[in-house]
């Protein structure tokens, strides 16, 4: 027989156990809500990584970024192709620990996300094109540099510059730092 005591103490006990548990998650309450923040923040930055490499911009962007020849042109096409393509409030990507873009971003709080890109292209002759509005990488590859020079889709365009591509080029870190 249950006796108006033992539901007395049972209540008693059940909102004991309560109390101490809301006090628990009030208390621990920032703890979760910043993991779940960082977890969000880690999700959109191996998304937009993601985005990057599967899309061939990423690949081009290093490649435009390597094969400028001091001019900065070619760098400042990479930073916007790149800039293009990220859909982040806070960020600053790198390539081989050069800060190639930065937005709203200070540091404090961050997480980051680490791709090493090895390029897939065959050694060879490769055309930039392009205008002052928009610059390309061809994809077709050229054995020879005159062949590169007055291959006749790109002649048309105000910048046809052929690069030579060898497979001796290493591996680029490219790192995506975002802050929530």
């Amino acid at each position: 027989m249950i006796f108006d005591s033992d539901l007395v103490i049972g209540t008693i006990i059940l909102i004991i156990g309560m109390g101490y548990w809301s006090v628990s998650v009030v208390e621990h309450n920032n703890v979760y809500v910043d993991a779940v923040k960082n977890e969000y923040q880690f999700d959109k930055a191996v998304s937009t990584m993601d985005n990057l490499a599967s899309s061939g911009v990423l690949q081009d962007a290093v490649l435009l970024y390597y094969f400028d020849n001091g001019s900065g042109a070619l760098k400042n096409e990479s930073a916007k192709l790149l800039n293009e393509s990220i859909h982040l409030n806070n960020y600053k990507l790198q390539i081989d620990n050069n800060t190639i873009l930065s937005k709203n971003f200070n540091g404090s709080s961050s997480c980051y996300v680490i791709a090493t890109l090895t390029l897939n292209r065959s050694e060879g002759w490769y055309v930039i094109y392009g205008d002052e509005n928009n610059i390309h990488i061809s994809n077709e590859r050229y054995i020879d540099y005159s062949d590169a020079i007055h291959a006749q889709p790109y002649t048309q365009y105000k910048l046809h510059m052929p690069v030579y591509y060898s497979r001796n080029t290493g591996i680029s870190t490219v790192k995506l730092y975002i802050r929530g």
